[in-house]
């Protein structure tokens, strides 16, 4: 069906997408293929859909299950390979740098 292998991203603050899902489905992230993206949305029954548009296509639910999964174990949340929510045990890491100062010395 899709020449790329998929790729799913999870969590709901990773939909930047301008896709909206029709209300019978539920939204559980973005899917990839390549440069190709849509909503990921299951429906009550189990179903998974590729939802891009006005198009819904339905997706292998094995293919699905092993990309969500592989993002999981990645930590891939928010599009950006992050965890969604940091852990409260990192701190900011702060470098003070010395400026240096170049005095002028006066010519005779």
């Amino acid at each position: 069906m899709y020449q790329q292998a998929m790729r799913v991203i999870l969590g709901a603050s990773s939909l930047k997408a301008y896709v909206t899902a029709p209300k019978a489905l539920h939204v559980l992230g973005i899917v990839r293929f390549g440069q190709e993206f849509g909503l990921l949305a299951t429906n009550s029954e189990g179903t998974f859909f590729r939802v891009n548009g006005s198009r819904i296509s339905e997706l292998d639910a094995f293919s699905v299950r092993r990309a969500m999964d592989c993002a999981q174990r990645a930590g891939e949340r928010n599009g950006l390979g992050a965890p969604a929510h940091p852990s409260a045990s990192t701190a900011p890491q702060v470098s003070v740098r010395k400026h240096r100062h170049v005095e002028m010395l006066a010519h005779a």
